[in-house]
């Protein structure tokens, strides 16, 4: 993983291999992100999604093998309530019958490069559990 910072943005490359979830957790912790939103495209080689069953209020998980492009991701790195940045991301993937997969992004693999465009916040982020639907929620 490698980025440059702006002044205010971050730009962040994966190489091909590199998983996304430990990346970000490094970048964040680097960087001293508060809170940003983030938007990633690039390849993947693998990636594991999750669809959150809202009654059960658990993440149903799978991982789907094979190249894909990502479409889009788009999400946010927020302080959990145990003062933890954490990353909320959602994606679509489109395999090479251009078919589309997309959910709660959990980790990917990247292919030939995932390019991650960071948006800080001018404020700290954080989130608080809503035990209603059993997330921690955006405090806003």
């Amino acid at each position: 993983m490698r980025y440059i910072f702006d002044g205010y943005n971050y730009l962040v490359r994966l190489d091909r291999g590199e998983h996304l979830a430990p990346a970000l957790d490094q970048f964040m912790s680097d960087a001293s992100v508060k809170g940003a939103w983030v938007q990633i495209i690039g390849a993947v080689t693998e990636v594991t999604l999750g669809f959150y069953d809202l009654d059960a209020k658990e993440y149903h998980w799978q991982t789907f093998p094979g190249p894909r492009e990502i479409t889009g991701i788009q999400g946010n790195l927020a302080a959990s309530e145990t003062g933890e940045m954490m990353f909320h991301l959602h994606g679509n993937f489109s395999d090479a019958a251009f078919q589309v997969i997309g959910g709660h992004v959990k980790d990917l693999v990247a292919g030939g490069t995932v390019e991650i465009f960071v948006q800080r916040s001018n404020k700290p982020i954080h989130r608080k559990t809503d035990h209603d639907v059993g997330l921690q929620v955006l405090e806003v």
